[in-house]
């Protein structure tokens, strides 16, 4: 059946995106430890995410029925970044308001991209080292979905971890357990790597149910992304022509 020119353009185009995306990915986890001192470089690595996913990966899908959802979600994403960022920064009691949308947006986002990353990979016609690379960056995305949750449940529940005795501290020392979530923020994202290895995170210890669910979510969430892809991988290699 012949391809036409325009379709392989685009899947050359999204296998870029693939590693694109991933290198991102890899960037934003490297950063953190600067994030730590620089509140605002995290929000910045976020959107710039956001934008990568949108620009490379999903522009280029042959996922057509959602293409306006997840640019709608992916705008709203970043606008809500913003706001909860300044809100917490200049006003903490509407940003500790605003972690909710927040996270929300940002979870339906990455969710909504995880599946149409999943549902994309499904149909690519073999496993090359690029779908390798866009499983690869499916998975980070988990990590970084799990790191968005614990930081919003770190601004709305601070006892939930042990991370939480520096926002006790912040709050002795006239500060607010929001504003410490964004202090902890790149902190808790690499813990939510570490929960998603199955390893665990001495900085992130369950003090409450909140805090073991948020635990328990990311762990069976990655597992549960490398069973599918495990069940991709050998589908494609069993169906494809020796």
């Amino acid at each position: 059946m012949p391809v036409s020119r325009e379709v392989v353009l685009r899947l050359k185009r999204r296998h870029r995106g693939y590693l694109i995306v991933l290198i991102t990915e890899i960037i934003v986890l490297l950063l953190l430890p600067l994030a730590q001192h620089v509140s605002w470089l995290l929000s910045v690595l976020m959107i710039a995410l956001c934008g990568v996913v949108i620009g490379f990966v999903s522009r280029y899908s042959a996922l057509r029925r959602t293409r306006a959802v997840i640019y709608a979600l992916g705008a709203l994403a970043v606008l809500m970044e913003i706001l909860w960022h300044l809100g917490l920064r200049f006003d903490p009691a509407l940003g500790r308001w605003l972690t909710i949308p927040h996270v929300i947006a940002w979870l339906v986002f990455l969710t909504l991209s995880l599946l149409r990353k999943v549902r994309t990979l499904i149909s690519e016609p073999y496993v090359t080292t690029s779908v390798v690379m866009g499983a690869a960056s499916g998975y980070l995305l988990v990590g970084i979905s799990g790191g968005v949750m614990l930081v919003a449940i770190a601004a709305l529940s601070p006892t939930s971890f042990s991370v939480a005795h520096q926002a006790m501290a912040a709050m002795t020392n006239g500060g607010s357990h929001s504003l410490a979530a964004v202090e902890d923020a790149p902190l808790l994202m690499a813990a939510s790597f570490n929960i998603l290895t199955t390893v665990g995170s001495a900085v992130v210890e369950p003090a409450d149910v909140l805090g073991e669910v948020a635990v328990t979510v990311i762990t069976v969430a990655g597992q549960l992304y490398v069973a599918i892809l495990i069940a991709l991988i050998l589908g494609r290699f069993h169906r494809r022509p020796r």
